[in-house]
């Protein structure tokens, strides 16, 4: 039987989920639940982002609260999107364990 590796996400990786989960503004536990997170790394993910406003609270119509990505988290998103297809040939080469010059 062959032993799978599993690959921890970084932590890029970790916020990238966290906006992308958020872009339509859900509740708290949907964040968590979509991005894949201990209740632990939320909480340290989501006040980061918090802070830095890629992420906003706001309330819905029921007054509970959600979070919503914000443009700046947007445009975050989209820089990692493009970083992602820029260096996805480089990746493709490593992990086919041929050598890269650059």
């Amino acid at each position: 039987m062959q032993e799978e590796k599993i690959k921890n996400r970084s932590k890029l990786d970790i916020i990238y989920d966290v906006l992308a989960s958020a872009t339509g503004g859900v509740k708290k536990t949907h964040i968590m639940s979509r991005a894949n997170l201990s209740s632990e790394q939320m909480n340290y993910y989501f006040n980061t982002l918090l802070h830095h406003s890629l992420l906003n609270a706001e309330k819905d119509s029921e007054n509970n609260s959600v979070y919503k990505t914000t443009q700046k988290g947007i445009r975050f998103l989209h820089c990692c999107a493009q970083i992602k297809s820029l260096i996805a040939p480089i990746v493709k080469v490593r992990m086919q364990g041929e050598l890269l010059f650059l």
